[in-house]
């Protein structure tokens, strides 16, 4: 009996320290707040903020304000940054291009809130609405963000003009992401706090390596998780966002006639290929591009290749609604696509 209370005591110590720490990780990184956003701003390193009904959202709107409007929106991990190659030729061909940072990304806040489908599409809602952007725009989703802009297009399709699917999760991620410790409770919950920082700044430094200029887009990477909240709500967005089983919406969202356009890596070991063959027959009418040798960094590693497959989309859909898919090979970042 003795034996048994001593382990209770140890059990409940260890818990107790645990709990301690989980806490103190929480607090000790500061909350993004007005004063840290404005500084931010001065640096260079922000652009615009917006209070929305769940949060202050950290977002970039550049380019006429009668052409066309491009939403782009981000991933699980690396927020809006990742494609700040794309917005300058995009304005420049007389695009209105929106970015944003999701919830517990970036400099957007960390509501405590379930991070799951529904708050993603709130906040677009939310962002448009605010900022005054009415008209049908044309959605570009990278990876999980590919998802989000799916299942935004299947809840709003008179809010969707086009969609550009990179690497599109929604029907298939990585076991290694699904089944990862993050996902389970408690334990998950515990590591992420003590050992995020280490965790994502390794995994972004693999990312990083392949990026036109990796200093900086670690740099940028690294900054949201100068405060409090980032690794919370990874691990809630891995519980609870559909990153696989979205069928339903990619078939709602491919039984409209607006233009589709998939680019994908067949190396991609993040978001694998092989979920390419059930996102065409959910969406017929999309326009399929996929590359041997590359994988899940295509986004940012190939912008220049993406940004002039992106534009001649825009520009073309006129002629592009009734497109079938096509299999392409890697060719150079600026070379003309050519179907094989």
């Amino acid at each position: 009996m003795a034996i048994l209370k001593g382990a209770g005591a140890i059990t409940a110590a260890f818990l107790l320290i645990m709990l301690v720490s989980y806490w103190a990780a929480g607090r000790a990184k500061p909350a993004l707040d007005a004063a840290i956003r404005s500084a931010l701003q001065k640096q260079g390193l922000a652009h615009a903020f917006i209070e929305l009904p769940d949060g202050v959202v950290h977002y970039r709107l550049e380019g006429p304000a009668d052409g066309p409007l491009v939403v782009f929106v981000h991933g699980l991990s690396t927020p809006s940054f990742v494609f700040d190659d794309y917005v300058t030729p995009l304005t420049e061909a007389g695009y209105r291009v929106l970015t944003f940072d999701n919830y517990g990304r970036g400099l957007s806040d960390r509501p405590g809130l379930v991070y799951d489908a529904d708050l993603t599409d709130r906040l677009i809602v939310n962002l448009l609405d605010t900022l005054g952007l009415a008209a049908p725009a044309h959605f570009v989703g990278y990876s999980m963000g590919g998802a989000a802009s799916v299942i935004f297009a299947a809840r709003h399709p008179e809010r969707v003009r086009s969609l550009t699917l990179i690497a599109p999760a929604g029907l298939g991620v990585s076991p290694a992401l699904k089944e990862s410790i993050l996902a389970r409770p408690l334990i998950g919950d515990w590591i992420a706090r003590m050992f995020g920082l280490r965790i994502f700044h390794g995994l972004a430094a693999e990312e990083a390596r392949k990026a036109p200029d990796p200093v900086r887009f670690l740099a940028d990477f690294d900054r949201q998780m100068n405060y409090r909240g980032y690794d919370d709500a990874i691990v809630s967005t891995i519980r609870h966002y559909p990153l696989d089983g979205s069928e339903a919406a990619f078939a709602d969202a491919g039984r409209s006639p607006r233009p589709v356009l998939v680019i994908w890596g067949e190396a991609d070991e993040t978001v694998p290929f092989v979920h390419a063959k059930k996102l065409m027959s959910l969406m017929p009418r999309a326009k399929l591009y996929s590359y041997p040798r590359l994988g899940h960094d295509i986004g940012y590693s190939q912008a220049p290749m993406l940004r002039e497959l992106i534009l001649g989309f825009l520009s073309g859909q006129d002629n592009e609604a009734g497109a079938t898919s096509m299999r392409i090979g890697t060719r150079p970042a600026k070379a003309a696509p050519e179907a094989r």
